[in-house]
């Protein structure tokens, strides 16, 4: 049996949300505690939940830039990025550190541990305005 206590400040909606589509699929046992929640679920059901874990992580990479955060069409066009190497590679990262952790706070991993895929949604940012004042 694996255990892991997730934490935030600013995303508990999203996090609530997480939860349930996990809960629906009868992949973990979930206990919620005022700052987060607690997984835990069986060695052999943790990619599809690490799968999940990553969008949450993705999505608030988004919500964490501004721009993206306001723009429902760049949210779409980011959306892209779950077919990719990037995707593949922040999803191994996400495993190795789960391995060694326990315990996982979605702002911090965000900040410190995502900085390629944020540094991909500046450079879809950064490529996105150029064309605009290209084209005026």
């Amino acid at each position: 049996m694996r255990r892991l206590t997730i934490h935030t400040s600013n995303y508990k909606s999203e996090l609530i949300n997480f939860a349930k589509s996990v809960a629906e699929s009868n992949l973990c046992a979930i206990k919620s505690h005022p700052g987060g929640i607690n997984l835990t679920w069986k060695n052999s059901d943790c990619s599809s939940i690490f799968e999940e874990l990553l969008l949450l992580l993705q999505n608030i990479a988004m919500y964490e830039n501004h721009v993206y955060r306001h723009s429902p069409k760049l949210r779409d066009l980011a959306e892209g990025l779950k077919n990719t190497e990037l995707h593949m590679y922040e999803l191994q990262q996400l495993k190795a550190f789960l391995k060694a952790n326990k315990e996982l706070n979605l702002e911090g991993y965000v900040t410190f541990r995502m900085e390629a895929y944020r540094e991909k949604l500046d450079m879809m940012l950064y490529t996105i305005v150029k064309k605009i004042n290209l084209s005026k």
